[in-house]
């Protein structure tokens, strides 16, 4: 790949991950102001911005994208276990009304909680509920459906990717 093409690739996923990087501050501050919404919103975003990193270095449809991410990974240094390479982050990003309908019709009633913010421990206790969107405040993990994420592993390699970016960018402007 040339290197003004990968330079703006490099770019781009910098600044996905600076839009993380404020996704996961943000959720930080919704979480310590107790604002449920407001703190879900932002691992949404969170979540948006590791999977649109995730999509430049390992590209979905095998082509010229193929190329690139395997070429911006060998630039940046990208471990293959990295927390972005993850199926759960696609299935989140892919989830829409219809994947929705399915997992409702997977429920045995319809008393669920759309958000809970609280330790996993203490959710033991409502058994009789299930929870679409539940954040343990304590580890920072994220339950959406049948999923949990590591919130705290995706900040860190976003950050970790950001770095990588930065010093690439540095050394090729040098």
């Amino acid at each position: 790949m040339e290197q003004q093409r990968l330079a703006k690739i490099v770019e781009e996923v910098r600044q996905q991950c600076r839009f993380g990087k404020i996704a996961w501050q943000s959720l930080r501050a919704g979480l310590n102001g107790m604002d449920l919404e407001k703190t879900f919103f932002y691992v949404h975003a969170l979540l948006d911005r590791a999977h649109q990193t995730a999509q430049f270095l390992w590209p979905a449809v095998p082509s010229e994208a193929a190329e690139d991410g395997e070429a911006l990974r060998k630039a940046l240094k990208i471990p293959e276990d990295s927390a972005l390479k993850t199926s759960d982050l696609a299935a989140f990003a892919e989830s829409d009304a219809a994947q929705f309908r399915l997992w409702l019709d997977g429920l045995d009633h319809f008393h669920f909680i759309g958000m809970n913010i609280m330790p996993r421990g203490s959710t033991s206790a409502y058994r009789q509920d299930v929870f679409l969107r539940s954040l343990d405040p304590e580890v920072l993990q994220f339950s959406w459906r049948d999923r949990t994420i590591d919130l705290r592993k995706i900040a860190a390699s976003l950050r970790a990717v950001e770095s990588a970016a930065d010093l690439w960018l540095k050394r090729r402007s040098a």
